[in-house]
């Protein structure tokens, strides 16, 4: 190699030791396919998110209590939760019997906070008997409590679903048949 026959762009520097070792790059053969502008562009989406949090003296205040050792900052909170989904666990119907105020308990998590449980009952024929929000639990953390509004008379192949939502809207999702 000779003087000046390297481009700046196309330099390569590594510490070895007490050494520095320039060496040029080689060509970049990445292409980039479907899958991976998808990942780029909700990469851009949850940096835009974050961005909004971090300028919002309320939500920014919220996500700092989610400091960790791996995320350092508010910034970096709110960026994790927009691109992690809640998780519903389980939904327990061991007291539903289809009766009006009978109880269904869910367990959803979410990296930061779970916002809103929604729970929908569907009939067998698959028409919805009902459906509202449940309510958090005084008792334990992560677990969501729902009273039935509607009699339910017919329980066999009954869809208990349950979606569990975040500050960011993302969701997830389960459904127990009964």
């Amino acid at each position: 190699m000779t003087k000046g026959s390297m481009n700046a762009k196309r330099v390569s520097l590594r510490q070895v030791g007490n050494q520095l070792i320039v060496t040029e790059r080689p060509k970049q053969r990445f292409q980039e396919t479907e899958k991976t502008m998808r990942a780029r562009e909700r990469f851009l989406d949850a940096s835009f998110y974050a961005q909004k949090q971090y300028a919002d003296p309320v939500s920014k205040a919220l996500y700092e209590k989610g400091i960790t050792e791996k995320t350092k900052s508010a910034y970096a909170v709110a960026l994790k939760d927009y691109l992690v989904a809640p998780q519903v666990e389980f939904i327990t119907t061991i007291d539903y019997r289809g009766r009006v105020n009978d109880p269904i308990v869910i367990r959803a998590k979410d990296d930061f906070m779970v916002t809103r449980v929604k729970v929908e009952i569907i009939g067998a024929d698959g028409t919805l008997i009902e459906e509202g929000d449940a309510e958090t639990s005084d008792s334990a953390r992560n677990l969501w409590n729902y009273g039935a509004k509607a009699l339910n008379a017919a329980l066999a192949g009954t869809t208990i679903r349950a979606t569990a939502f975040d500050k960011p809207g993302n969701t997830g999702s389960l459904e127990k048949v009964l």
